[in-house]
């Protein structure tokens, strides 16, 4: 059984990640610049441990890496290169996916799916981490879902591997009417499994990660 002073310290350890992670996010802490772990005690105004259990965290969502002698630094934002091979890797996995989640799709999966589509019509949407933090985590669980109602294990351990979401937001999160764009489409996605026509929910899963590459090359482009 957890006790008070367990829970209080998982909720400040939260807190924490979340700041911290919002931080990476908005390129306060610049990718490939050092994470001072005393620094971030003294901003948090919290002791290193939670900052310590905070980052360990975060190296698993591959945000920060950890260097033996010189501690943790934020790990560098997707090259172009990286970005179209990440897309590659999202078009062999996501089209096969909702396909096979389509066909095998439970009242149970439609209910997860339904629940996720009705939280994000209530969320908040904008440039900063804090604003598209909800954002993120939908679009995130909305595609991992489906990628878990494949029934592929591998395909799912894969998928989540990625971090795909995480690295795009970072990358760009785009202005609030693009977020609400993605959104609309993830509801097409949804009426098409809903049908159980897995060639149209194929059709508009690969429709939508074209949009979501198009949305953010561009950006990239630009950057150089």
């Amino acid at each position: 059984m957890t006790s008070k002073k367990e829970a209080i310290r998982a909720v400040l350890t939260d807190e924490i990640y979340e700041s911290i992670k919002s931080l990476l996010m908005d390129h306060a802490i610049q990718p490939g610049e050092r994470v001072s772990i005393d620094g971030l005690a003294r901003d948090l105004k919290v002791s290193q441990t939670p900052i310590r259990e905070a980052l360990a965290r975060l190296e698993s969502d591959d945000l920060v890496v950890r260097k033996p002698l010189t501690g943790y630094s934020a790990t560098p934002v997707l090259t172009l290169n990286e970005l179209i091979e990440l897309y590659e890797f999202r078009f062999m996995i996501e089209p096969r996916a909702i396909e096979t989640a389509t066909k095998l799709l439970t009242v149970e999966g439609e209910e997860k799916l339904k629940a996720e589509l009705n939280f994000a019509k209530k969320i908040t949407t904008g440039e900063k981490y804090s604003a598209y933090r909800s954002v993120s985590e939908h679009d995130q669980r909305f595609h991992s879902l489906i990628v878990t109602l494949s029934g592929n294990t591998f395909m799912d351990a894969a998928y989540k591997r990625s971090h795909c979401h995480l690295h795009l937001f970072r990358l760009n999160p785009t202005s609030a009417p693009v977020q609400k764009l993605a959104i609309k489409e993830h509801s097409m996605i949804f009426k098409a499994m809903l049908s159980r026509d897995a060639k149209a929910a194929r059709e508009a899963m690969t429709e939508h990660l074209e949009n979501s590459r198009d949305r953010i090359l561009p950006f990239i482009l630009k950057q150089g």
